[in-house]
């Protein structure tokens, strides 16, 4: 059977979220920040046509801010992580087969549908994404993926494609490859960009026809791959389920310097918490936990200081006491008295799924394989997905943990949790 590939890219999905449950701020420029309100992520278009750069500091922006009255949100991670699934969930409706590649991306196995005309079905899609969820998403279909992203780039950055770009011919998929750079092909990265731009291949077309030899000896297998994927030939299949991950990493910057040794060392165990949830989640053990706390790089020349220090668990786990308890005895090495630190973090290392694992014949048994201590763990992990993140937690994490939210992030503009929060409901008055 025919591939057939839909790209389907939420449009400035953090603006549009934000957009959802503030219909005010249609038309109007608005941006999204990063953690602690540092540096803008997200723009509207409207931000995007003002000249306001992505990655930009706020502090650089503020002048171009209140000049244009730019509308400025504090990221809101649990908003996006929903709103996300409730647009994974209506795509669902459409194919069975759905890779999801990113929080606002996904991609679709459309072979099968040709008959419902593929412009006609990609526009479903965006009628039903929008109506269901009120985010609007740009869908771009092609025989590969690598051509479903240049498809999803058209129907983005070109208005006259309404939203939805099929490349199903040849001739079709040259004439856009003329008029994408090559630095806008999926899998193509900044050296390589500027490497095949010193040879005169300036677009994606370029690229397309360059003999397989050439880019196979410079750019080995992956450059081959993608170059046949924008021949038409489709190379990569849909990821049902993600591969495992190879770390996990939890870290914060802190909204203040802080020097305390007991918030820092509460924040590191915090984060071991959380990491330890993921890996139950994920289905991993953990072999090694890093930890690392640093100063600020921008402080006074020559007092930039980043320690990190490793400790294995006895044996692989996940379990929530085992991991802190490692975290701990890292930290140790890495906490410096006297210096004021700006951020922290843990990372898992060593990563395996638990019948992979290679145990310890020396060492006791770890709780991650004992079945009253994996029942405890599951009921802890449903306790706090129920009631709220830190609701239950280990002395180490602090008692005052839930309201220590402060020290390490600063969101000063941040929206309401419209959707995972009982309290954060939006209210309806009839007048």
């Amino acid at each position: 059977m025919k591939q057939v590939f839909a790209l389907v890219d939420c449009n400035n999905f953090f603006v549009s979220c934000e957009r959802v449950f503030d219909p005010a701020l249609e038309g109007r420029p608005v941006v999204v920040l990063s953690n602690n309100d540092g540096c803008i992520i997200a723009r509207s278009n409207e931000a995007k046509a003002l000249g306001i750069a992505m990655g930009e500091p706020l502090f650089k922006a503020r002048a171009e801010i209140r000049r244009h009255d730019i509308q400025v949100y504090s990221s809101n991670y649990p908003l996006y992580g929903d709103m996300s699934a409730r647009v994974m969930s209506a795509l669902q409706t459409f194919t069975p087969d759905i890779e999801l590649y990113s929080i606002d991306e996904a991609f679709l196995n459309l072979a099968g549908f040709e008959g419902r005309g593929l412009d006609n079905y990609g526009q479903d899609i965006r009628t039903a994404v929008k109506r269901w969820t009120g985010i609007p998403v740009s869908v771009g279909i092609a025989p590969t993926k690598t051509l479903a992203k240049i498809a999803g780039y058209v129907a983005k950055k070109f208005p006259g494609a309404n939203g939805t770009f099929v490349i199903a011919d040849e001739a079709t998929r040259r004439d856009v490859l003329a008029k994408i750079p090559v630095a806008e092909i999926w899998g193509i990265g900044r050296r390589w960009a500027k490497m095949l731009g010193s040879r005169s291949i300036e677009t994606a077309l370029d690229f397309h026809d360059t003999p397989e030899p050439w880019v196979r000896k410079r750019m080995g297998v992956t450059g081959a791959r993608t170059l046949l994927e924008l021949r038409g030939l489709a190379c990569l299949d849909l990821e049902s389920q993600s591969p495992d991950k190879q770390t996990i990493r939890v870290s914060r910057s802190f909204a203040k310097p802080v020097e305390s040794r007991r918030v820092i060392r509460e924040s590191v165990a915090a984060f071991a918490a959380r990491a330890a949830e993921k890996l139950r989640r994920d289905g991993l053990l953990c072999s090694v936990v890093n930890v690392f706390a640093a100063t600020n790089r921008f402080g006074p020349q020559g007092d930039y200081y980043r320690g990190t220090a490793s400790s294995a668990p006895p044996a692989p786990s996940n379990h929530t006491a085992t991991i802190t308890h490692a975290a701990m005895a890292a930290f140790e090495q890495v906490y410096k008295p006297g210096l004021q630190f700006k951020g922290a973090g843990v990372m898992m290392l060593g990563l395996a799924r638990a019948g992979d694992a290679q145990g310890n014949l020396f060492a006791p048994p770890d709780p991650s394989r004992d079945t009253r201590a994996q029942a405890l763990m599951t009921a802890f992990d449903a306790i706090n997905t129920r009631i709220g993140r830190g609701m239950l937690r280990y002395g180490a994490v602090g008692v005052a943990e839930r309201g220590k939210r402060g020290v390490y992030t600063v969101q000063n503009r941040r929206s309401p949790n419209y959707t995972t929060n009982w309290s954060d409901l939006p209210i309806v008055r009839a007048h």
